[in-house]
């Protein structure tokens, strides 16, 4: 990998490399060195390492934006290397480099090197012909590169029998060549060597470093062993670790011999221990000075806290054994840790033993790492310490002073919103709020953001508001936090209920970057603002962003985010695939819907699959399909808990409006009028006028279903006037073509009235063509026998490969282009041809040029 790497510098490649390691798991620390390997590729891309502790950036899921969309501009060739990858296990951090590859651009290719097969889908890489494999076979040296390497490189004089033994004890690897290579050096007779060494591949590394480390003198030795313990050195923190004013030199002469120390920079600020040699190091440092290695740990750590890095100092505390040091460094920054969203650090340090043997005497540090647990989604393991809080409460052990009774209810209270016991929550959140003061900084905060999203709930926005307020004036008086992004969303979602969809789509673009300068959050909760962006995009018709954004972040946000956003994602994504034509994905999407839903224990997340199940087999007028889905859908068992509050996920696609839209379409519209007439006035004095809107979408057809056409037009054309001034699109276009001949012939009415408002005309022209419908008919025809033009027929992205086709891509250019795989590419050609009635791409594009649909 090196050797490529070079290469591809030399030859003026942009290139960027991130070697890995365990830690590389949390997925904020991923992200953030991930971006920074892409600055070396470009250096327009912002840093992602922040203030705070040197590691994780203001906004880590922004910055992952911003990297996929200079990925998308960079001009020219790129290649990143990713060294040491079998480290990675995270499903999290697997599925966005797979997500990562998937928008990789024409000129970008990406090296792994790995130790194993990674998780990265690579049957479909390598079934698109988007994969190359060099498997360990084709890594081993053949014997004239052992002899060209021990000979030329390493400029070793060996016999030809003595490199064919070690070709053959070797097996040609090429680590154990190096290691070879530094046994011989100096040696006086190397042929008596080679004679007498052998093993196999799995003792040469720790035969060949025991004897180079034999070898070294003895300040060396001790200092390789000494600073072991550390994952990257520098001559301060060594010099401190050692006690000694010379590691400067030192780790010079050491690099200088190729004893496995790799520089981290330019500068030379900065290195590590190849992995190789690093643990070969620690186990030979516990085996000869066991009494010393929690003392290397403690002054590391003392180091580290000196220098305002409070997480490394942690994390070598964690091996210090000196728990009282340990417990000390942990009440002085776990909160200001949760404060910016380090709950997977915090929630990995709540599982170390050394934490655990202590934190019972520590109830403060109980509640820190309780939210830890309950924002990592580990809710028995805080709801575990919240019961031991509250038993110590009720015993007399704690006090009030110790740990308020109030933060307990507060966080119990989160714990069921997320469990999406949206009702119990609400409950519990009106018994709290009264006691919750901003003497209680995080409970305050999270008050404003989790019970405002209650009283969204329950309709009460004016009051969300409110309390949303006092969460971003806590938030800016205390500085960075992952709570602002997160009352910026919920700020939008009420904009989005009461109908502002321009306004709650700017407060989602703002939570998504990171909430203003001001706001400064440093994490990863602003993810679930890509959820809620996505759904606004959606609605407006902006399929093509809003698909980029969920595939980018749907990783994160399965790891990440709430049950409204969660089931949002996965029911766009699928609307924008049956949008495309590809309903075998919208399928698998479902599916893996409902298995996320289960596998969370979030009934309501399956419930409403079955319900977009249900819609689309209606619009293919799988009547039986659709009843059945239905009823699955509407179980009272789901839904009764609730209580009557209505959610974000569900405000316009709820079992009430699946039964009335089924009714609709079979033939009993008459009696839907009521019920819906009735739900109509009940969402308008809600103030939820985007349930208005669809329900008065319905109401329309079943206005003009029932042979009411002149009442079913002014409703529709009232429902069309609110969502003009809105930009809502896709609350008309998936009803589907029923609804669709409706507003042509509305367009047709507005036509024949001279004089008519333009702009209002211009927005149903704009809903006819997302519907696949020519927005361009005489006045007059009826819509039931007017077939659609060609342009209609075809999709939008159908449109965009004919255009890519007259320009003479061939069908791996035009997926590059398109974000996609060339298997979708084909779809869309064969949708074309049937649609055309064309046999082959070029009569495709004649036929298409005769049609004016390239003009």
């Amino acid at each position: 990998m090196v050797q490529y790497y070079l290469q591809l510098r030399d030859r003026g490649i942009a290139t960027g490399w991130f070697r890995l390691d365990k830690a590389d798991n949390d997925v904020d620390r991923f992200l953030a060195y991930l971006v920074e390997a892409f600055r070396a590729i470009d250096t327009a891309i912002p840093s992602a390492l922040g203030r705070y502790d040197g590691a994780v950036a203001n906004d880590t899921h922004g910055a992952m934006l911003d990297l996929a969309g200079h990925l998308a501009a960079f001009e020219g060739e790129f290649v990143l290397f990713l060294d040491d990858f079998e480290v990675i296990e995270s499903p999290v951090v697997l599925g966005l480099v797979r997500q990562f590859i998937d928008v990789l651009p024409a000129g970008g290719r990406l090296v792994i090197g790995s130790r194993t097969v990674p998780d990265l889908g690579l049957g479909r890489l390598r079934a698109h012909g988007q994969l190359v494999e060099i498997e360990t076979p084709q890594l081993r040296f053949s014997s004239a590169e052992t002899a060209a390497f021990l000979r030329q490189q390493r400029g070793l004089a060996l016999r030809d029998d003595d490199i064919l033994r070690l070709q053959h004890r070797t097996e040609g690897w090429p680590a154990a060549l190096w290691l070879v290579s530094l046994a011989l050096r100096d040696r006086s007779d190397p042929h008596r060597f080679v004679e007498t060494f052998d093993g196999s591949n799995a003792s040469i590394a720790d035969y060949l470093v025991e004897d180079v480390l034999a070898r070294q003198a003895e300040p060396v030795r001790r200092f390789l062993l000494g600073t072991s313990v550390l994952q990257e050195l520098s001559a301060p923190l060594c010099d401190h670790l050692l006690q000694r004013g010379d590691s400067h030199e030192l780790l010079a002469q050491i690099e200088r011999a190729h004893l496995f120390l790799v520089p981290q920079d330019s500068e030379r600020h900065w290195y590590r221990y190849h992995a190789l040699f690093s643990g070969f190091l620690r186990d030979q440092l516990r085996q000869s000075a066991p009494q010393e290695v929690h003392g290397l740990h403690q002054r590391a750590a003392q180091w580290w806290a000196g220098h305002g890095k409070p997480t490394r100092a942690i994390e070598h505390a964690l091996q210090c054994g000196d728990g009282d040091y340990l417990m000390a460094l942990l009440q002085a920054h776990a909160n200001d840790l949760l404060w910016l969203g380090r709950t997977r650090t915090l929630a990995r340090w709540h599982a170390a033993p050394a934490v655990a043997a202590r934190l019972a005497q520590h109830p403060a540090l109980m509640l820190i790492f309780g939210w830890a647990l309950t924002l990592a989604h580990r809710y028995d393991e805080s709801l575990k310490l919240l019961d031991t809080l509250q038993a110590g409460l009720a015993a007399g052990t704690l006090g009030e002073q110790d740990v308020p009774a109030v933060a307990i209810s507060v966080q119990r209270a989160f714990i069921l919103a997320m469990q999406d016991r949206v009702k119990e929550s609400a409950e519990l959140w009106h018994v709290c709020t009264p006691r919750v003061t901003p003497a209680q900084p995080f409970s305050y905060a999270m008050l404003g953001a989790s019970y405002g999203f209650c009283l969204v709930a329950e309709s009460r926005f004016a009051e969300a508001r409110g309390f949303l307020e006092q969460a971003r004036r806590r938030v800016q008086e205390i500085g960075d936090s992952f709570i602002a992004p997160m009352a910026l969303c919920l700020e939008g979602a009420i904009d989005f209920a009461q109908g502002h969809l321009r306004n709650a789509t700017s407060g989602f673009r703002a939570a998504l970057a990171g909430g203003g300068a001001a706001l400064l959050p440093q994490a990863a909760n602003n993810t679930v603002a890509a959820a809620f962006l996505a759904e606004a995009l959606y609605e407006a018709n902006a399929l093509d962003e809003a698909e980029r954004l969920l595939n980018i972040y749907l990783p994160l946000l399965k790891d990440a985010a709430a049950p409204d956003q969660l089931i949002t994602s996965f029911a766009v994504l699928a609307r924008i695939a049956c949008a495309r034509g590809h309903q075998s994905r919208a399928d698998e999407l479902l599916d893996e819907m409902e298995v996320v839903g289960h596998r969370h224990g979030l009934p309501r997340m399956v419930a409403t699959a079955r319900l977009e199940r249900s819609r689309v087999a209606l619009l293919r007028g799988e009547v039986v399909a659709a009843q059945n889905q239905l009823a699955s859908g509407c179980d009272e068992r789901t839904w009764q808990p609730l209580g009557g509050l209505v959610t974000h996920a569900n405000d316009t696609e709820a079992p009430a409006i699946a039964q009335f839209r089924l009714r609709i379409r079979t033939g009993r519209a008459e009696a839907t009028l009521a019920p819906l007439k009735q739900a109509l006035k009940e969402a308008d004095a809600l103030q939820r006028h985007r349930r208005a809107l669809k329900l008065s979408i319905l109401l329309a057809e079943a206005l003009c279903a029932t042979g009411q056409t002149a009442a079913g037009l002014r409703r529709l054309r009232d429902a069309v006037q609110f969502a003009a001034g809105e930009g809502f699109v896709r609350s008309f276009v998936d009803e589907g073509p029923m609804l669709m001949r409706w507003v042509g012939e509305l367009q047709d009415s507005l036509a024949e009235a001279h004089g008519g408002d333009a702009g209002l005309a211009g927005f149903v022209a704009r809903l006819l063509a997302a519907g696949g419908v020519s927005p361009q008919r005489p006045a007059g025809q009826p819509p039931a026998s007017t077939a659609p033009t060609s342009a209609g027929v075809l999709s939008e992205r159908e449109l965009q490969v004919l255009r890519l086709l007259t320009g003479g891509h061939r069908n791996r250019a035009i997926a590059e282009r398109l974000f996609v795989s060339e298997t979708t590419v084909k779809a869309h050609l064969r949708s074309i041809n049937v649609k055309l009635g064309t046999e082959s791409r070029t009569h495709a594009i004649a036929v298409a040029r005769q049609r004016g649909l390239l003009d």
